[in-house]
């Protein structure tokens, strides 16, 4: 239990530290601060860096899973505007995490030991997609959308816009 309880606590501070200084930033030394522990337990946990991204990216997918499909229980008669509040949470309430989250996504095109934690990243998102359609091909479709609005808002590129995701849910029936 308590191995399983600092293991946790070490992955909250990984993800802080890549919300605060992006990946370059994160490194045994950096996370250990942040969690305010030795370098020793960061190491015992997570022998390489490598190790200690998977399992971050992977828990920041189960977080995020859980989180996601709390909100999804709510989905009800307005699907356009519950999907634009589900994405609106991620963008405002929590930018800094889902930030985080997606810098470690996308770095999964750099190092393959974090395709499958990357792609399991995907998956909350593909639940959400299959309540508004049935057709998996369209769910993938949406979940590609719904990751360029995100990764677009992120970066300044789009600004966010409720009226977006009626227009996306119209295209996809």
């Amino acid at each position: 239990m308590r191995g399983r309880q600092r293991r946790t606590e070490l992955l909250t501070a990984a993800l802080a530290v890549v919300e605060r200084d992006g990946v370059a930033g994160v490194s045994h030394r950096a996370v250990a601060a942040e969690a305010r522990v030795s370098v020793a337990s960061t190491t015992y946990h997570f022998a390489s860096l490598d190790d200690l991204l998977v399992a971050a990216l992977t828990w920041a997918a189960e977080d995020l899973a859980a989180e996601l499909q709390e909100r999804a229980t709510e989905l009800g008669a307005r699907p356009a505007d519950e999907l634009a509040q589900l994405i609106e949470h991620c963008l405002v309430y929590r930018r800094g995490r889902t930030l985080a989250e997606y810098e470690l996504y996308l770095l999964a095109a750099r190092r393959p030991a974090l395709r499958e934690a990357a792609a399991a990243w995907l998956e909350p998102l593909t639940e959400i997609a299959r309540s508004f359609t049935a057709d998996p091909h369209r769910a993938s479709l949406l979940v590609a959308a719904l990751d360029g609005i995100l990764l677009q808002a992120l970066i300044g590129a789009r600004d966010f816009n409720r009226a977006d995701f009626h227009a996306l849910l119209e295209v996809l029936r």
